[in-house]
C-alpha cells in the first residue's frame, strides 16, 4: 500500500472536465503498450446533458448553401441556378429578410446527401459572397428608389426591442458587466433613432463637410467607442482598419445611398452571414450618436456594430467579450491568444520573455492582427488609473518596435476611448527617455498626433505587467478555408467527426466555434470545448482505436477554441468535443467548425460511436499525463504492474487514471479530495472520496476535477491509496 499526496493551485484559464468513469478490457496487443489493446467495456456515472436535431433540415442562406458544396466549381453552378431568386418584384418599403432568400425543398437534399468538403481559397469565397448580396441589393434599391421609400428593416425595428434584451433596458447582470462609465444609458427614453441626415456629427467641425459617407480613407484612430460596453468589438475594428483591404470585405454596399439599405457580411460562430441593415441609429437626445461612431462623418462603424447586434438579439447583448471573439467575426480567421506574464500564466513556472517577444514580433511582421486585454488581478484599479490605464479593457496593438541595439522593445497601443486614460509611465508621450534616444524619437515620433487619439507606445516589461494577454488574428489571404455546421450528437449514442485528408505537407489552422443563441452570447458558459486532430484506426465492431493526437487545443469555457500545427500527407480524424461537467441545460448542441490550411485539404463528415470521446480521454492521459511517482521509485511501470496517471496539461484542473496490467489482482483504490475551492468533481461522496475496484488488465479514469467558475482561481488539493487484492468488492482501507 502506498500513499501519494498532490496540492496544486492554478489561477487563471477557462477550462473545465467532463464528469464520466469508465473501465476498458485489454484483450491483446497495442503497440504502445505491448500487452494490451483499447477494446474495452465503459458506463457513464453522469451522462452529458444532449440534444438532438430535427430530421428536418434547416434552409440556409445561399451563400452557406455553397460553403458546404465539395468544390468552387460547384459554388459558381449553384450561383447560377440561385440568381433568377433575386428578382422578385416588391412594392413595399419594408423589407423582412434577415438571410438573403430562403432556399428551395430540393436543396435539403444537397445538404443530406453531401457529406464532402472541399476546401476553397479565402478570395474566392469572399468573391462569390459578393457577388450573390450585389445581385440581389441592386434590385432592392431600384425598387425602394421607384416607390420613393427608404428601407426599414422590421426583423430589427428601430424600438427598444432591438436594444435591450428584456425589451425596456439593461439588466441587472448586465449593468454588473459595465463600469460606471458606461451605465448612463440604461433606460430607452434616452435613445431616438435617427438616419444620418438627421445627426449631428460627433465633432462640430465635422459640419463642414456636407454628405455622411460609409468609408472616406478610414483610420485606426478614427474610431471611437460610445456609451455601450463593446470595446472587445470596437478595438477588432480599430485594429482591422489599420489594413483598408480588410475593412472594406466587411461591408458589401460600400457606398451611401439614400435609401438606407447596407449588407455587413460577418462571421457569427464560425459561419458566414450577410446580414442587411438599414441606416437607422441609436442617438443621444442630442442628435449623437449614443454607442460607437467614426470620426469624419463615415458610417462603417455605427453599421457595422449594428449587424452584429442584430445577429445576437439586440445591442444589450454584444456587451462584454473577449477581443479575439471581436477579429474572428469581423475577418473569419483564425486566432491565437498569448497568454503574457507568470502573474497571468500559473501554468508556466517559467515564463520565456523572449519566447513572448519574439512572437509578437512576428506576428506583427506577417502583418496579422492583434488586441490586448489590459488586466493583472494582482494589481489594484487604483495603480492602474494612476499609470493612465483601464482595468479590464481592450486596446489595439498597432505595432512592436525594437532599438538597433536591442535594449528597448516597446509596444504601441490604442485606447478606444480615445485620450481620456492614457499610459503616463516610460515611453509615454511625455517620457524624457525620448530625448535620450533620438533615434527612437525619429523613427517613431514622427507622425504628428493629437493626445485625444489615445495612442501610446509603452515598453514591453511594463506590458506584460499590466496586460493579461495578446488576440493575434492570421489573416492570410493566400490560404484555403473549409467550413461545416453540425451536432456534437447527431444521434442517440453518435457523436460527430471528420475525416480529414491531407496530399501534402500542410500547415493547418482548426477552430470549433458552439454555435449561441440570440440574446444568450453574455451567459457564462458552464460547458466547455476541444478539437484535436487524432491517428484512428476503425476495427471491428465499430470500435475505434487511437494511435496519436498530432494536434490537440486547450480545453476551454469560451465560445470557441482554436489550435495549429503541420500534417504530414495521410487522412487523419477531427474530433468536436464538448463537455458538460454539471449536466446543465444547453439551448442546443451545434457547432460550427472552420479548417484554415495552407494547401487544399479535403474533410468528410461522419458519424462515430460516442464511446470514441471516452477513447481520448484515456490516451489523452497516457499521452500527455504524468506518470505519478509512488515513494522513491521513478515514473516507470511499477513491478506491481500499477500505472497512475495525472493529466493537467490542455486541461483546466486534474484527470486521474489508473490502469491495472497486474495478469491475477484487482486493485482496491482510495481517492480523498483534501482541499476543494471553486472546483467541481465529477464523482465524490459526502465526505469527498471515492473507492473503487480495477479489475486486472483495466483502466479506468477515477475521477476529473474542474474549476466551477471560469473567471475565478481555484485550488485543489487530493490523496490516494491502493491495494492490490484478489477480491472484486470494496475492502475498507487502512491508513
Amino acid at each position: 500500500m502506498e500513499r501519494i499526496k498532490s496540492l496544486f493551485q492554478i489561477k487563471k484559464s477557462n477550462r473545465n472536465v467532463q464528469h464520466i468513469r469508465e473501465e476498458y478490457s485489454f484483450i491483446s496487443q497495442h503497440h504502445h503498450h505491448p500487452s494490451i489493446t483499447d477494446q474495452f467495456h465503459l458506463y457513464e456515472e453522469n451522462p452529458i446533458n444532449r440534444s438532438y436535431p430535427n430530421e428536418n433540415v434547416k434552409c440556409q442562406t445561399n451563400s452557406q448553401l455553397y460553403s458546404n458544396c465539395e468544390s468552387n466549381q460547384i459554388i459558381m453552378n449553384h450561383i447560377e441556378k440561385i440568381k433568377t431568386k433575386f428578382h422578385r418584384p416588391t412594392n413595399s418599403s419594408t423589407i423582412e429578410n434577415d438571410s438573403l432568400v430562403s432556399c428551395e425543398e430540393n436543396k435539403k437534399s444537397i445538404e443530406q446527401e453531401n457529406v464532402y468538403r472541399h476546401s476553397v481559397l479565402i478570395t474566392q469565397k469572399l468573391q462569390c459572397d459578393e457577388y450573390l448580396v450585389l445581385q440581389h441589393v441592386e434590385k432592392l434599391l431600384n425598387n425602394l428608389s421607384l416607390s420613393h421609400n427608404r428601407f426599414k428593416d422590421e426583423t430589427f425595428p428601430a424600438t427598444s426591442q432591438s436594444l435591450y434584451i428584456n425589451g425596456h433596458s439593461l439588466s441587472k447582470s448586465t449593468l454588473a458587466l459595465l463600469p460606471d462609465q458606461q451605465t448612463n444609458l440604461s433606460s430607452n427614453h434616452q435613445i431616438q433613432w435617427l438616419r444620418p441626415d438627421q445627426i449631428n456629427p460627433s465633432e462640430w467641425n465635422q459640419n463642414s463637410i456636407n454628405q455622411w459617407t460609409v468609408f472616406r480613407n478610414p483610420k485606426p484612430n478614427d474610431v471611437v467607442q460610445g456609451a455601450l460596453g463593446d470595446c472587445w468589438f470596437i478595438t477588432a475594428l480599430s485594429v482591422l482598419a489599420e489594413e483598408a483591404e480588410y475593412l472594406m470585405r466587411v461591408l458589401i454596399t460600400k457606398e451611401y445611398n439614400s435609401q438606407g439599405l447596407y449588407y455587413v457580411r460577418l462571421c457569427k460562430d464560425g459561419e458566414w452571414t450577410q446580414v442587411s441593415v438599414d441606416d437607422r441609429l441609436p442617438c443621444t437626445p442630442s442628435k449623437r450618436l449614443a454607442y460607437s461612431q467614426t470620426h469624419r462623418k463615415q458610417l462603417w462603424v455605427p453599421l457595422i456594430e449594428k449587424a452584429l447586434a442584430k445577429l445576437n438579439g439586440s445591442y444589450e447583448a454584444i456587451i462584454a467579450g473577449r477581443c479575439c471573439e471581436g477579429l474572428a467575426t469581423v475577418t473569419g480567421c483564425p486566432c491565437e491568444t498569448l497568454i503574457l506574464g507568470r502573474t497571468n500564466n500559473p501554468d508556466d513556472k517559467n515564463v520565456d520573455y523572449d519566447k513572448l517577444w519574439m512572437k509578437l514580433f512576428h506576428a506583427r511582421s506577417q502583418k496579422f492582427l492583434m488586441c490586448a486585454m489590459c488586466s493583472n488581478k494582482q494589481i489594484t484599479k487604483q495603480e492602474f488609473e494612476n499609470v493612465g490605464l483601464l482595468n479590464i479593457h481592450a486596446y489595439s496593438l498597432q505595432d512592436v518596435k525594437q532599438s538597433n541595439d536591442g535594449i528597448h522593445k516597446l509596444i504601441k497601443l490604442r485606447n478606444p476611448w480615445g485620450g481620456t486614460y492614457r499610459w503616463n509611465g516610460d515611453w509615454s508621450d511625455d517620457s524624457s527617455l525620448w530625448n535620450q534616444n533620438l533615434d527612437l524619437r525619429k523613427e517613431l515620433l514622427k507622425e504628428k498626433r493629437s493626445k485625444r487619439d489615445g495612442v501610446f507606445w509603452m515598453p514591453f516589461q511594463s506590458f506584460v505587467k499590466y496586460f493579461e494577454c495578446v488576440d493575434i488574428c492570421k489573416i492570410r489571404s493566400d490560404w484555403y478555408e473549409v467550413r461545416d455546421s453540425a451536432n456534437f450528437y447527431p444521434e442517440d449514442g453518435m457523436m460527430q467527426g471528420y475525416y480529414l485528408t491531407i496530399k501534402t505537407i500542410t500547415e493547418l489552422d482548426i477552430t470549433l466555434h458552439r454555435k449561441i443563441s440570440k440574446n444568450l452570447r453574455i451567459q457564462r458558459s458552464e460547458v466547455s470545448l476541444c478539437v484535436a486532430i487524432v491517428n484512428i484506426e476503425e476495427q471491428t465492431n465499430k470500435y475505434y482505436r487511437i494511435y496519436s493526437i498530432p494536434i490537440l487545443s486547450q480545453r476551454g469555457q469560451h465560445k470557441f477554441v482554436s489550435t495549429d500545427g503541420y500534417l504530414q500527407p495521410g487522412t487523419y480524424m477531427i474530433l468536436p468535443l464538448l463537455y458538460n461537467p454539471i449536466n446543465k441545460q444547453m439551448d442546443n448542441t451545434e457547432f460550427n467548425i472552420a479548417v484554415h490550411s495552407s494547401r487544399s485539404i479535403d474533410l468528410e463528415r461522419i458519424k462515430i460511436p460516442l464511446r470514441v470521446q471516452r477513447e481520448f480521454l484515456i490516451k489523452l492521459c497516457i499521452f500527455y499525463g504524468e506518470q505519478v511517482s509512488i515513494g522513491n521509485q521513478t515514473k516507470t511501470e511499477c513491478d506491481d504492474g500499477v500505472k497512475i496517471y495525472e493529466l493537467k496539461k490542455y486541461w483546466d484542473g486534474l484527470i486521474l487514471l489508473v490502469e491495472n496490467r497486474n495478469l491475477n489482482k484487482n486493485v482496491h483504490f482510495h481517492f480523498r479530495c483534501t482541499l476543494s475551492q471553486n472546483a467541481f468533481m465529477s464523482r465524490k461522496d459526502s465526505n469527498h472520496q471515492l473507492f473503487d475496484v480495477i479489475p486486472s488488465m483495466h483502466r479506468q479514469i477515477i475521477v476529473t476535477i474542474a474549476r466551477k467558475n471560469a473567471s475565478h482561481s481555484f485550488t485543489i488539493g487530493h490523496d490516494f491509496q491502493y491495494n492490490l487484492s484478489s477480491q472484486d468488492f470494496i475492502k475498507k482501507f487502512s491508513n
